[in-house]
């Protein structure tokens, strides 16, 4: 009997020696299958960082560069300074693409062509490119400029979305337009602006790559904004919001300069090449006026999201097709978050 006890209990032990083998086992594998699967995630991340130049790093650094396949890249830019405009260069001549989206409206990519044509003959004959620095007017002269667009941006509104329309292209369009003309001058001096849009199309024709413009054209957004603001109670608390913004009981957008004492127009620039900054703004936007943000910024992601998928083809084995996005950093993550929920599906 006590024998019988004695091999019971030893065949236990071994029972329980060969499960805490098998237990080993297994965890020593699905180890491996993990570091396997975070090199191979970190590898993707990490080909930002080794394969393409100094610049580009530091954007990926920064969060205006994202790789969400291995074959899309997604750059975010700031429509100030020259920085994005170089970005946009360097990666789509460092990857190659044979597809470019690019945040512009179908209609607008032969005035942009021809522009970049006009340019490179006048650099070509060493004289400036008045049509698209505009070296020759002054800050006066595009202030009466903006002021002169008021009248037909109005028009556009009125008889494209009514009364929404007409709001939005005077308080928004309108708007944007006079604040850029008051800067002029003071970027002409401090930060030239180079045109990011206008440059990445110039590098994809110089690399025969395909152009796509998947922006909405100015008609579609302003009735867009029309149907997002149909309510009389949207532009009531917009109105609302925009007084309490005035008089300090509601903080600013974040991407709005702090005032030129305040803040250098470098010192701006650089603050809004974050993507956090640029966040920020996008949360700043929902709440200030939901509908607005809809049509401005969620509706456009999907599109440009869209036209990305469309050149992928849905082949994610497909090495020949390489996509470079280039779009406003306030798109970014709308971008990235699309492309990355398909592949994941």
């Amino acid at each position: 009997s006590n024998n019988e006890q004695q091999r019971s209990t030893r065949q236990r032990m071994l029972m329980l020696r060969g499960n805490d083998a098998r237990v080993r086992v297994v965890a020593q594998v699905l180890l491996f299958i993990f570091n396997i699967a975070i090199g191979y995630a970190l590898s993707l991340n990490n080909n930002i960082q080794t394969a393409l130049p100094p610049q580009l790093r530091e954007a990926s650094a920064r969060g205006l560069l994202v790789q969400p396949r291995p074959n899309a890249y997604i750059l975010g830019t700031v429509h100030i300074g020259s920085e994005s405009a170089d970005e946009a260069r360097l990666l789509i001549d460092a990857v190659r693409p044979t597809v470019v989206v690019v945040e512009v409206s179908p209609s607008r990519v032969p005035l942009i062509r021809k522009r970049n044509a006009a340019s490179e003959r006048n650099a070509l004959s060493k004289q400036e490119d008045v049509e698209v620095q505009g070296s020759d007017s002054s800050g006066s002269e595009k202030i009466w400029a903006a002021l002169g667009s008021l009248p037909a941006l109005a028009q556009k509104g009125w008889s494209t979305g009514g009364f929404g329309g007409l709001i939005f292209s005077i308080v928004i369009l309108w708007g944007s337009l006079l604040k850029r003309s008051l800067t002029v001058k003071e970027e002409e001096t401090s930060l030239p602006r180079s045109d990011e849009f206008a440059a990445t199309i110039a590098a994809a024709d110089a690399i025969n790559a395909t152009v796509l413009a998947p922006d909405v054209e100015i008609d579609e957004l302003l009735a867009s904004v029309a149907r997002s603001m149909a309510s009389p109670i949207d532009w009531i608390s917009l109105g609302t919001n925009i007084a309490r913004e005035s008089i300090g009981l509601r903080k600013p957008d974040p991407i709005r300069r702090r005032g030129r004492k305040e803040e250098s127009i470098v010192e701006w620039a650089n603050r809004r090449r974050n993507i956090d900054t640029a966040r920020a703004s996008r949360l700043h936007g929902e709440g200030m006026a939901p509908g607005i943000s809809r049509a401005m910024v969620e509706e456009r992601d999907e599109r440009f999201a869209r036209s990305c998928l469309e050149a992928l083809g849905g082949n994610e084995d497909d090495d020949t097709t390489v996509i470079v996005c280039v779009v406003g950093l306030v798109h970014l993550d709308g971008v990235v978050e699309r492309l990355e929920r398909v592949e994941s599906k």
